[in-house]
């Protein structure tokens, strides 16, 4: 994955954590959001959002053929889980380590 999709796949976990930080210091983004009602807005776009990067990740851990089926199905866990953080650490650090894993066994 190169550096501009790593980027673009980051931007769902970075939304969905300011968001989440909205829900424990709403005074402090007050100016982002003056109405609760705004959340209903907020809300869906944010879920929308994740699921596609979940969906994109999973399906790419899963293509991989020479991955243990382990490290497939706790990854898979940890995405849907913990996604905010899990997702950040998968793109930036796992994909390239099975990524090498999965070239290294097929050669």
């Amino acid at each position: 994955m190169n550096t501009f999709s790593k980027t673009i796949l980051s931007i769902p976990s970075l939304i969905g954590l300011v968001y989440l930080l909205t829900f424990i210091y709403p005074k402090s983004v007050a100016w982002i959001s003056n109405n609760i009602i705004d959340f209903e807005y907020q809300g869906p776009l944010v879920n929308v959002l994740t699921i596609v990067q979940i969906g994109y990740l999973i399906y790419r851990l899963w293509n991989f053929k020479n991955v243990k089926k382990s490290t497939k199905n706790n990854w898979t866990f940890l995405l849907i889980l913990f996604n905010i953080i899990a997702s950040l650490i998968y793109i930036w650090r796992k994909d390239e380590e099975l990524l090498i894993k999965n070239k290294g066994h097929s050669a």
